[in-house]
């Protein structure tokens, strides 16, 4: 059976214990780490701590080290953003089902352009927020490149209410079924030193 890997930044097959303990010193000084400021903790000197880190590789083991921090803290941040994003696509299906609420009580004979306009807005980014893709100012464009407000403008009464009408309708099959949550109006806002020879030149070998 193979023995288990021992890691960079762990204590090494042949490397004693005491020296050991000087690296793990080294290591958790963080990025700005150096042997002197490890010689000023034990009081020992720096030759002899140099001449430990030449042996026992403090440099690359600290840097291995380094990786595997900035490695976790990297898993833990886009988990992070993953329960952020599905939080945000709750809240927004419920925004979704109280849009279609909000667009069914409304006469679209009543509407203007820019209800029409206000309402296509509202509908795309809680639509954005639902697919957990980031909140941002969406320009609308109609059939011919242009503002949709202006688009709107050109219909009349009849061709107004029907756009509504379609967007209410698109508004219901993207919420699926009618929730609770949030106003619409509401998105407009937000030692000791006789064993320091051999623990330097000890080199790595089995321990018993």
């Amino acid at each position: 059976m193979s023995e288990p890997e021992v890691l960079a930044w762990d204590r090494q097959r042949s490397e004693p214990e005491r020296a050991y303990g000087y690296f793990a010193l080294y290591r958790d000084l963080g990025r700005a780490r150096t042997v002197a400021k490890v010689a000023e903790q034990v009081n020992k000197s720096r030759d002899y701590l140099h001449k430990l880190a030449t042996t026992w590789k403090w440099v690359q083991r600290a840097a291995a080290w380094d990786r595997e921090e900035d490695r976790l803290y990297a898993e833990g941040l886009a988990e992070q953003r993953r329960d952020m994003a599905r939080r945000h696509a709750r809240i927004a299906s419920a925004l979704q089902g109280k849009l279609v609420t909000r667009l069914q009580n409304l006469d679209a004979s009543k509407l203007t352009p820019g209800d029409i306009a206000r309402w296509l807005e509202v509908s795309t980014r809680v639509e954005r927020l639902a697919l957990g893709l980031p909140d941002s100012t969406t320009a609308h464009t109609g059939p011919d490149g242009g503002p949709i407000r202006a688009e709107v403008e050109q219909m009349n009464e009849q061709q107004r209410a029907d756009f509504f009408r379609a967007l209410m309708a698109e508004a219901a099959a993207r919420a699926g079924q009618t929730a609770t949550g949030r106003e619409p109006d509401d998105l407009a806002g937000d030692g000791d030193e006789d064993d320091e020879d051999g623990e330097a030149a000890g080199g790595p070998e089995e321990r018993g």
